[in-house]
């Protein structure tokens, strides 16, 4: 009974936790002047990604793992609201 009793408990906390609308008002976008703490913070992302993979932090460029790092760090701009180059 005890367990009945705290599952039915959580799952009311979840569902009363679930997010709502989204105002577009308040929604995030990018500005000019955060796009440098972006540009750092994706370049240490993509240097721990090769570090764990094994690969060197800045390769050469012409080896596949350069390849590998300019699509990752696009990836991690986009993913932030910025254009990848």
């Amino acid at each position: 009974m005890g367990r009945l009793l705290g599952f039915l408990l959580l799952s009311g906390l979840l569902v009363g936790c679930g997010g709502g609308e989204v105002n577009p008002e308040r929604a995030w976008s990018p500005t000019p002047a955060a796009r440098e703490v972006a540009l750092a913070d994706c370049d240490d992302q993509v240097d721990e990604r090769m570090l764990l993979r094994g690969y060197p932090r800045r390769p050469s460029a012409e080896t596949p793992q350069a390849r590998y790092r300019r699509e990752f760090f696009a990836k991690c701009m986009r993913d932030k609201g910025y254009d990848p180059d």
